[in-house]
């Protein structure tokens, strides 16, 4: 395998239904090298991935460990000059791997590149990356305020948005359904935290970036899609996870609050734009009948999502970095 090579590295659980899709582009290809890291995964995931892509570097777990432990199990095999973490329900053609690693040989302060994402059922309006989670983004966001973003940028949010115009340029942050990382940028920060089994940690781990003095790029020249939620196996409970607003919250206290009263303006912001949509979907489920337990399903859904973020302490850990 020559450092020229980038690796590619895709942790699973009962990931049957979508790991093939994943996978088969980027089988045989020269200058790429497959590592799947299995959680223990119930279903055919390891059979459909030795069907689909034999020549993959295959790790298995005896017990789900979750994403960030995963990843950094998977990247102690890595062998190329990057890595790309990709979830199994996301797609991305081998030209743009390799066109995405050519970002790094043209600017070497850049330590992440992401292509653009996009989301094939289109329900998902917001992109893949945006600003930190600071106070200013998540009101932005959740109020609303972002859509005016692209008349004035001050109003941009915690995600862009797909309704506005984009082209390559530097952000906060990107997802970790599809990243690439310079590995010396890997290696000199250790990998991802692994403080939370899933959620938050591909965000830390551009903050701690951007902290090292490295930049991080989302191109507009590469694409690819997320079809967002396949990658977490099959959901037994019919309860909405909010672990994803749990742990926000926590990396915001854990990072960047200087004080109790920035965390509880914090959580309030994003409780209320919680709140707001789900009492919009609620008055949404009352004007269509023919689409009411769609509407009242997403009504619900966000107000376990604030109750949940309510129920999170307010304390902000002794030392912030």
């Amino acid at each position: 395998m020559s450092e020229s090579q980038i690796s590619v590295i895709i942790v699973t659980y009962n990931s049957e239904a979508v790991i093939g899709d994943c996978v088969r582009p980027l089988s045989r290809q020269d200058g790429i090298e497959l590592i799947v890291l299995d959680n223990a995964s119930a279903d055919r995931t390891l059979a459909v991935l030795a069907e689909v892509a034999p020549d993959a570097v295959v790790v298995r777990n005896e017990e789900n460990v979750g994403f960030a432990r995963g990843v950094n199990r998977a990247a102690r095999h890595a062998r190329g000059r990057a890595i790309l973490l990709l979830n199994p329900d996301a797609r991305i053609s081998p030209r743009d791997v390799l066109a995405l690693a050519t970002i790094f040989d043209e600017s070497p302060s850049v330590g992440i590149v992401a292509p653009t994402l996009s989301h094939p059922a289109g329900r998902l309006q917001i992109r893949e990356g945006g600003r930190e989670p600071n106070v200013v983004s998540v009101f932005n966001h959740f109020s609303g305020l972002s859509r005016l973003s692209h008349r004035h940028p001050h109003f941009e949010g915690l995600y862009l948005l797909h309704a506005h115009d984009f082209a390559t340029r530097e952000l906060d942050w990107v997802s970790g359904a599809c990243m690439m990382v310079r590995k010396q940028t890997w290696d000199e920060l250790g990998g991802l935290t692994e403080r939370w089994f899933m959620y938050a940690e591909d965000l830390e781990f551009c903050l701690r970036t951007r902290q090292h003095g490295m930049r991080i790029i989302m191109s507009a020249e590469q694409s690819g899609t997320h079809v967002v939620g396949g990658s977490t196996g099959s959901n037994v409970s019919k309860r909405p996870n909010p672990a994803w607003v749990i742990n926000l919250y926590d990396l915001y206290k854990w990072k960047m609050a200087q004080n109790r009263m920035e965390s509880v303006v914090w959580k309030a912001s994003v409780a209320a734009g919680l709140l707001s949509r789900s009492v919009a979907f609620y008055v949404k489920s009352l004007g269509s009948p023919e689409r009411s337990v769609l509407w009242r399903s997403e009504s619900h859904r966000f107000l376990w999502y604030t109750r949940s973020l309510l129920a999170q302490s307010s304390r902000i850990d002794e030392v912030t970095i």
